[in-house]
């Protein structure tokens, strides 16, 4: 079977060390068409399984060969019937547009910072700092529940309110010690309860040195409550695009 999973685009000649298998631990190999290549490995039969193995695998991969030049990544599950399909349909069929996109990309990564805290700490250093919600609860207490329920729902209604002022105050943190070296900044969904902050950088690999040590400093004045989860360099997942019929393929 001649199928291959395709994990992204690179330009051709670029030589990228990947230490293990891909996607059901196969080898990965490059397969080039003019000035592009595409980083790909044999696919499994079927559907491929989008089980932790086969997703860490594939951001791996990226990650690899991302550390020393630009790739485009494709999402997980892409596969193509042969590599003549993935010169033809893919690399020769798009090489102005993924030659644009990489030419954008030469010199630039994705960093990614997330805050996470628990609800509960969260909720504590609101109240610590908002001392009129307790009085306010306090204030409830021993009164029967049907008598107080408008002033339970504006309670917490309050108590919401000043939870999420608290998560765009350490989301500004974030934002004034990275933006200022980053060449854009992209802010992505709070993706559970826990996770307070979501943010995409894009930087020039030369000053990573410079985010690197500005988020250390950030996680030592946020404390042992707020853990900073801090990931690159990366493929530009949040910023690369991919116009016209293929674009749900691409990351």
């Amino acid at each position: 079977m001649d199928d291959r999973y395709v994990y992204g685009v690179l330009r051709a000649g670029a030589d990228p060390a990947i230490s293990e298998g891909g996607v059901g631990d196969e080898a990965v190999e490059l397969v080039t068409s003019g000035g592009l290549a595409a980083l790909v490995s044999p696919a499994p039969p079927g559907e491929v399984p989008g089980n932790r193995r086969n997703l860490m695998a594939h951001s791996r991969v990226l990650q690899e060969a991302a550390r020393d030049t630009s790739v485009l990544p494709m999402r997980f599950g892409v596969v193509m019937p042969s590599e003549s399909e993935v010169r033809q349909e893919l690399l020769d069929a798009h090489a102005e547009q993924l030659l644009a996109q990489l030419e954008t990309f030469d010199g630039l990564a994705e960093l990614e910072v997330k805050l996470l805290c628990p609800e509960a700490e969260l909720l504590r250093a609101v109240v610590s700092e908002h001392p009129e919600l307790v009085k306010r609860r306090e204030a409830l207490e021993g009164r029967p529940p049907e008598a107080t329920y408008y002033e339970r729902i504006e309670l917490g209604e309050l108590v919401a309110g000043a939870l999420d002022a608290k998560r765009e105050e350490l989301m500004r943190r974030v934002l004034e010690r990275v933006e200022p070296l980053s060449a854009a900044t992209e802010i992505g969904e709070r993706l559970h309860e826990q996770m307070v902050a979501n943010i995409a950088l894009l930087v020039e690999r030369e000053r990573i040195p410079e985010v690197d040590a500005a988020v250390d400093r950030l996680g030592e004045e946020l404390g042992p409550n707020i853990r900073v989860r801090y990931v690159g360099p990366l493929p530009p997942y949040s910023f690369a695009t991919l116009d016209g019929t293929e674009a749900s393929a691409w990351a």
